[in-house]
């Protein structure tokens, strides 16, 4: 088994090693701390360069679709989250609730990329759920707690036209400069990328181990809901749109999954009390630990998608084949 085909089947492994590293090393991980914007862009550039601009236009030609998802995860997903979570204490509670209402984090399409899902799709519900995140969020909890979250939609904008439109068009314009080279690279891309996000994770991590070790005591219980939340999301994402390819509910499903957890975290502290800022910061260790689920996944679909693949001779990253919503 080669290096890339070993990152690609035990990802899961790489994930765990940020997360150790991190708690292990949390000076060395918060000095890396300034440059892990430049660690995020640099992973999705790579990403990205396997990313054909005309999968992207496909899935927007989708308007029906795309705009079922939103709805699904921007609004439907968190009033769910808010009707069953009634038993729980209701500072749990409010954070579990921010937690669904966030869009999808700027690695969204990278993870998507690394557990085999159509990352195009991914990258377009990234967008599009950071850009009504705003409306969403405010709107919500102004109903369901009457509660006002003023969020700056021009700083949101522009950090998701930092963190994702550049390495976008970046990759895009390497890709026609340099096409040769950038193709038979490509099959290292993954093995890139997981080392990337293992940095990544690292500094994440580092930065919040001594306060997760500070509430060692108000953590497992928490986690324990956490992992449950994390786990429904997950499911609900990959069969909300059942009749979708099994890579394209994957990509549904990680865009609901691995939400903006920073952002969660700063409207915590801004507006929440402390317990509730805790409940996003623990987010972080099922965020980067349930992405194990689709190792599962992938295998239960393997053969079919083989079969398939030898057929028509098409990659999984082409978008929309007609007949989808």
């Amino acid at each position: 088994m080669n290096i890339q085909r070993f990152v690609e089947d035990y990802f899961w492994i790489f994930l765990l090693l940020g997360m150790f590293l991190g708690f292990a090393f949390p000076d060395q991980a918060t000095a890396l701390e300034p440059y892990v914007i430049v660690f995020v862009m640099l992973l999705l550039y790579v990403v990205f360069l396997k990313i054909d601009m005309v999968s992207i236009i496909g899935h927007i030609k989708k308007p029906l679709l795309l705009l079922y998802l939103l709805v699904c995860n921007m609004l439907v997903i968190p009033v769910l989250t808010y009707v069953f979570t009634l038993p729980l204490d209701p500072e749990i509670r409010v954070g579990l609730v921010l937690l669904a209402c966030l869009p999808s984090g700027t690695a969204a399409p990278a993870l998507t990329e690394i557990v085999k899902g159509t990352t195009s799709l991914t990258l377009v519900l990234t967008v599009l759920s950071s850009l009504i995140a705003p409306l969403t969020i405010t709107g919500l909890f102004y109903v369901l707690y009457h509660t006002a979250i003023p969020l700056d939609y021009t700083e949101l904008f522009l950090a998701l036209a930092a963190f994702i439109l550049v390495p976008l068009l970046a990759s895009q314009i390497s890709k026609s400069l340099f096409g040769g080279a950038i193709d038979r690279y490509k099959q290292y891309s993954g093995a890139v990328s997981m080392l990337i996000m293992v940095v990544i994770i690292m500094v994440v991590i580092g930065k919040e181990a001594d306060y997760i070790r500070s509430n060692i005591k108000d953590i497992f219980g928490i986690l324990l809901v956490l992992y449950a939340v994390f786990f429904v999301f997950q499911v609900i994402g990959y069969f909300q749109a059942f009749w979708l390819r099994p890579d394209e509910r994957i990509a549904v499903s990680v865009s609901k999954m691995a939400m903006n957890n920073v952002l969660g975290v700063v409207i915590a502290i801004s507006y929440f009390h402390p317990q509730i800022a805790l409940i996003l910061v623990l987010s972080e260790i099922p965020w980067n630990t349930m992405p194990i689920l689709y190792s599962f996944i992938r295998k239960m679909h393997r053969k079919p998608e083989t079969a398939v693949g030898k057929r028509d001779g098409t990659e999984r990253e082409e978008a929309g084949n007609p007949g989808r919503m």
